[in-house]
Parts: C-alpha cells; structure tokens; sequence
C-alpha cells in the first residue's frame, strides 16, 4: 500500500470515528430527554426529571464509554488517552519512575545480552544453504572407548563410494604454514579440504572460483583460496589477484579465488585465512595411505528427504563390510553420525541454559520488586481510583489504565536495556573464552531486539496485574469515607506486598546459592594440580616451511639449533621442545605391544597417550622423576631407543612389578617395530582437561622420533636486578 493510501485510509477511520462519536452523542441525548419529559408527564418537577434521566443513564460520558467498548469502536482513541495519561502521571513521580525503569532496563539488559549468547550459539541456524541437512560423521571404538574420532582418507574414499544417504562428502583438516614474498614472513591458518567441501556448504566466492573435482587429484597444480580478511591485509584487496602465485612454505600456489569475511569453517570457529586442496597439504601425505590413522574430520549434506536414522543404518553396514574386508585397521571400528549444529554446540548447551535461567529469576525478581511499589503506590492513589470510580469509570477501564501504566514503564525499560544489552555484548564477548562455538555470531539483531520487546511485554504484566486488580477491587464507600487510613484493602495491599517481598527474598537466596556453588566449584578446579608447573613458564609455537623441513632428521637438527640459541638467551632456566603440550594441543593416542606378553586381541588393542620431548622437557615442566632416569643428550636417532611413562601407565601395565627395563613395541611414528625400552617413571599429567584423571602416557625422545611443529618451553627466571617485572619472552617462526 502506497503512503498516500495509508493516509487516506486513516483519515477516512478518524472521519467515521467522529461520525459515530456525534451519532452516539445526539442518541444518547434524544433518549434522556425522553425519559425526562416522562417522568415530567408523570407529575416529577422538569429539573429533577432531568436529573433522575441523567443518573439513570449514570452520566453521558460513561454511558458513550460504555456504548464505544460494547460496539468497539474507538480503540485507538481510547488507547492513546491512557498512554497521554500514563505519561503525565509518571511524569509527576520522576523518583518512583526513575528507580523501575532503571530496575527493568538492568534486568532486561542482562536477559538480552545472555540471550543474545543463547541465540547465536544454540538456537541461530547455521550459516550455509539448507543447514539441517548437515551431518558431522566420526569413526568409534567402543572396545577402546574412543567415542569420537577422525576419519582414515581410504575410509573416507569408500564411504563416498558406497554410500546412497548423502549427497556429497567432504573431508577438513587445520594447521599453519608459512607465507612468504609479501613482506615480512608469517604465520597463516589453513583449512586443506577435499574439493567437494565449498560445494556441499553451497558457499560462494566473492572473487574467482571454489575447488573443483581435478583439484583434488595427486599432481594437479597447487591452488589456494584467501579470506577476504587476508586478501585485504596483505594484497591490498587487489581484484586481479585472481591466477597470481603466493608462496607458502616456499612452495608457490595459484590463488584461484577469494572467500567473504563471513565464511566460517565447521569444526574450526577461530579465523582461517587459506584454504588448500587436501591433497596439497604437506602433512597429509604421512596419513593419506594409512587405514588406521584416523585424522580427518568428515562431514556430509544428507540428501533431501534422508533421516540422520537412515543414514546411520546404511553407514553402520558399510562400516561392517569394512571390518571384514579390513580385519587389520576397521575392526572394532564403527560410524557415528551427528547434526552439524548439535556438534558445533559441543557440550555448552547446558552451562548457557543454566547461565540463561539464572538471569530470568534475576527478571522475576526485578518485577517483584517493581510490582511491590507499584502496590505501595496504588496505596496513595486508592482515593484518586475511588473518585474515578465514583465519576462512572468501570472497573475494567481502570484496570486498563493502571496496565497501560505498567506497558509504558515496560516499554521504557526495554528500550534502556536494549542499550545496556549491546554494551553488554560488547563486554561478554571480549571476556568469552576461546572455545566457545560460533561465538563471532554474537550480536544484538532483529530477533534479539525482538525477544527484548516480548520480555519487556511480559515483565509489564506480571508486575503490573497485581496493583491493577487491587486498585479495580476497592470500596468505593469505605475508600471515600476512610481516606488513607487502614481498611481491609489496606491490609490486603500489605498481605500482597510481603507475598512479594518474600517471593524475592527466595528468588535472591536461589541466585546465591547458585553463584556460591558456582565459586566453590571455581575454586576447586583451580585448586586441581595439572601434573606439572604452571608458574614461571612460557610457551611459543613453532612453524616450519614443510616442503623445506620435510625430513625428522631436519626437525630435530632445527630443534637442537633452536634451544641452544634460545638457551643463550638472558633470565632463561631451561627450555625444552614437545608435541603435544597438555591441556594446550590436545593429544596422540597410541597403540604400542609389550614385548614378552601376548598382544590382545585387535578390538582391544593396548593405547596410550604419546609425546615426543626434549631431554630438558621433565625439568622445565616440573614433572618429577619417580624411578630410573631422564631422557639424555645422548639418546639420539642412532642410539638405542628409549621411552619413560607415566605412573598410571606402570599402574594399569604393570602392577606390583617395576616397569624399568620392560621394552614397548609402538605402532607409529617412525621406527614403528622397533622395541624401546622402558629406562624411567614420571609423574601424571593431566593432558587432556582438569576434570579428568590422568591416563597412561608414554614419553620418547625428540630426537628418535620427532614431529614436524613442536612447542617450546621456557623456565625463565625473573630479572631482580630490573624490578621483577621484565620477563623475557621467545618468538619463533
């Protein structure tokens, strides 16, 4: 409808208003007239006739009122009365004003911000084309307890082959290479993909092209895709940065084309600044050909019409098909599927629900608050209700005026805690941890504001139906008559409002206790020894160009480079090389033999945590030596191999016997085959998480098998002679 329409249409409404008003006015008036000269006819003097008409009809007023609600007409008319009305009066109590909408605006504040956690982490769709018909897919182990796990490449390729649930599959994995040639070198997040991924997100480009099928083979050419980000950062968002060469790890790639600033990759929240052909990706070579390394993270578009059941039956019977095919690395092993968004949620469902219920009793507890003055207020104006009453307002016309009352200060408080929301966001977001999904998403839009107006509506309600009903119900001749003294509304008021005030008093008491716990609990996972020591250390990652790294040999002699010159570095202790760190980098869980004892059988197979360390790694961390020795400067890639263990391991491996001497057979990574002998025992770690107890790990040097990108650490020794305040640090790339 065009504008001069709508301004047609409302003035021919405000015409035929005033033309019912004037209509029902000389009805109204004909009717009391007759009735007068009736009773005139019947022998009453004419001025009390008049006055007898006019009391039967209670008033002209209130009889047009009445007439007006029973034909509903004059909605809006009445409706911006009361508001002109709840304006004035709240005008004239700034203080009570002030004091509930500042109450509401806090309240409704901290309910939006939260919700607006709530929203963009649970509740907002995924930001690809159809995002319910996609599935995240792992592999399992019961037997082993692995209950969610990369897939192996060759599992991937048979499972696109055989499979008839899903419309495509596609395979991710994330690191850091190098970027050189475009000013100083530095570190960039990549994504190595199959070429279906852009494909099966529906993703589009904003400059260029995604992958295609030929990408994806061994030999074809290497190709890149930028972020928006990236390309505008270091290449001056060139548009014709199309079929020009980059170099990462001192290999030279085609950028092929450029992806929007929004794009976010599954399974990867943080900011990512390159995609490659998974075939490209320097590590993929070590795992592609390998069953048993289960390393990359799968996800598939259900086709249109297929269950998540469905697709769970086919894939459980290709996976069985497999075992039989692949007794070696499949069986034991089999298929779980996920919605994408259940998995992108990750276990934070729970603890925002918690957090998002206990700032709804922070708004029950606001209204009981704003209801309790609003009750102490319809107190003092019990004889203004009395006297509107007496005047001819109804009582559903009083009621109406006091909840238009209640809608405005509502109204108030939601747009001033729509403004305390978005400072709010601003401040939760920069103090949200890292690990939060999708927590870039977070922001006040339409639907936020939207859940903010519909609490605000709410809110104005249940504060505001009390007070009205009280203020409706009044005696009008005991309320005239006894002014501002005691009645039994008074005390039915003051019954209401020490409901109200215990109402809050037991809300608050439940926040406390709530926030109690949740300190204690705080406290005590603080309170929790990682295995190691936290103060004093530094950690750095390290990146290496593969394709010039590409041997362990060339890992180990960087590492040894790396720690003398960092070692020589002032107000340093130790440092040492590792890959994994705990807590930091996840961890390997690695299948190994003892030699000696019968292997198990293959569902079962004997794991345990895996990490490679310099000899310095024990002393640096504060990990203590239980029995045997260290790892030595000797244990080199020529002198016989070696490993230490934890305490659990020897506990659950080894009980009542001691391990030193006892030799281990690994599975990977090189040297597979070769025994290494037990020479020591250390300390637990908690590698995985502080809630967790600490499982078996097994130790070897870095220099027998090294991995490629390790992290250093560094015990450094404050600088007394400086103030104590200037610790030194350590860069790397």
């Amino acid at each position: 409808m065009s504008l001069w329409a709508r301004v047609r249409s409302w003035t021919q409404a405000i015409l035929r208003r005033s033309r019912i008003n004037d209509e029902m006015d000389a009805e109204l008036r004909f009717h009391i007239e007759a009735y007068a000269e009736d009773l005139v006819r019947g022998g009453v003097p004419n001025a009390e006739a008049r006055r007898r008409a006019r009391l039967e009809f209670g008033g002209i007023d209130r009889t047009k009122e009445e007439c007006r609600e029973a034909r509903g007409v004059n909605l809006l008319d009445a409706l911006l009365q009361d508001v002109r009305y709840a304006l004035r009066t709240l005008g004239k109590s700034p203080g009570f004003t002030a004091i509930a909408v500042g109450t509401l605006a806090l309240a409704i504040g901290v309910n939006t911000a939260i919700f607006s956690v709530v929203y963009a982490v649970l509740l907002k769709p995924l930001p690809y084309g159809h995002p319910q018909q996609l599935v995240t897919v792992f592999e399992t182990n019961p037997q082993q307890d692995i209950k969610e796990d990369g897939v192996s490449y060759p599992n991937y390729e048979e499972w696109r082959a055989q499979n008839h649930v899903f419309s495509e599959l596609a395979g991710i994995t994330a690191h850091e290479l190098t970027l050189t040639g475009r000013g100083e070198p530095s570190t960039v997040k990549i994504v190595a993909a199959t070429p279906e991924f852009f494909a099966l997100l529906e993703a589009k480009p904003l400059l260029g092209r995604t992958f295609l099928s030929e990408d994806g083979r061994q030999g074809a050419p290497p190709v890149v895709i930028l972020s928006e980000n990236l390309w505008r950062a270091r290449f001056e968002a060139n548009p014709r940065i199309i079929g020009q060469s980059i170099t990462l790890d001192k290999r030279p790639f085609t950028v092929i084309g450029v992806m929007p600033s929004d794009f976010r990759s599954p399974f990867f929240d943080e900011r990512k600044d390159i995609w490659i052909p998974l075939v490209q990706d320097p590590l993929f070579s070590t795992f592609m050909a390998r069953r048993d390394g289960h390393f990359l993270p799968v996800m598939g578009r259900l086709k249109p019409g297929v269950t998540v059941a469905q697709a769970q039956a086919e894939m459980d019977a290709i996976c069985a098909r497999l075992g039989k095919e692949f007794p070696a690395e499949n069986a034991g092993w089999t298929v779980r599927i996920v919605p994408l968004l259940q998995e992108s949620v990750g276990n934070v469902k729970a603890a925002l629900l918690v957090l998002l219920g206990c700032v709804g009793l922070v708004l029950l507890i606001a209204c009981a608050n704003i209801a309790n003055l609003l009750l102490t207020r319809a107190t003092s104006r019990a004889k203004e209700m009395a006297v509107r009453i007496a005047l001819g307002a109804g009582r559903a016309r009083i009621v109406r005026q006091l909840l238009t009352e209640s809608a405005v200060l509502g109204i108030l408080g939601c747009a001033s805690g729509i403004c305390l929301a978005y400072w709010g966001v601003r401040g939760l977001t920069a103090m949200i941890p890292p690990g939060l999904p999708r927590a870039q998403e977070i922001r006040v839009d339409a639907w936020v504001m939207g859940f903010a107006l519909l609490l605000s509506v709410a809110a104005s309600l249940i504060f505001g139906l009390a007070p009205a009903f009280f203020a409706a119900d009044s005696d009008l001749q005991v309320t005239l008559r006894e002014g501002s003294g005691r009645s039994n509304q008074n005390l039915g008021r003051q019954r209401a409002r020490n409901f109200l005030a215990v109402t809050e008093i037991a809300l608050a008491m439940i926040l406390l206790v709530a926030a109690g716990l949740l300190v204690r609990s705080f406290l005590a996972l603080t309170a929790v020894s990682p295995g190691f020591d936290v103060q004093h250390v530094l950690k750095t990652d390290v990146s290496l160009p593969q394709f010039e790294y590409s041997t362990p040999q060339q890992w180990a002699a960087f590492s040894d480079q790396l720690l003398a010159r960092i070692q020589a570095e002032p107000g340093l202790q130790d440092s040492a090389v590792a890959a994994p760190l705990p807590l930091a980098d996840g961890n390997v869980n690695l299948g190994f033999e003892i030699e000696g004892i019968p292997p198990v059988s293959k569902g079962t197979p004997r794991a345990a945590d895996y990490v490679a360390v310099s000899p310095g790694y024990f002393h640096v961390m504060g990990i203590a030596l239980l029995r045997g020795r260290n790892f030595a400067q000797e244990d080199s890639i020529s002198a016989p191999r070696v490993t230490l263990i934890s305490e659990a391991f020897a506990q659950h491996y080894f009980p009542n016997q001691n391990p030193v001497g006892k030799r281990l057979v690994f599975a990977f990574p090189p040297h597979e085959g070769i025994p290494r002998e037990i020479v020591g025992v250390v300390g637990d770690v908690r590698d995985i998480a502080l809630h967790e107890e600490p499982g078996a790990m097994m130790y070897v040097p870095f220099a027998q098998a090294p991995f490629w990108g390790a992290d250093i650490r560094e015990d450094y020794i404050e600088r007394l002679e400086r103030g104590g305040s200037d610790s030194p640090g350590c860069g790397c790339h």
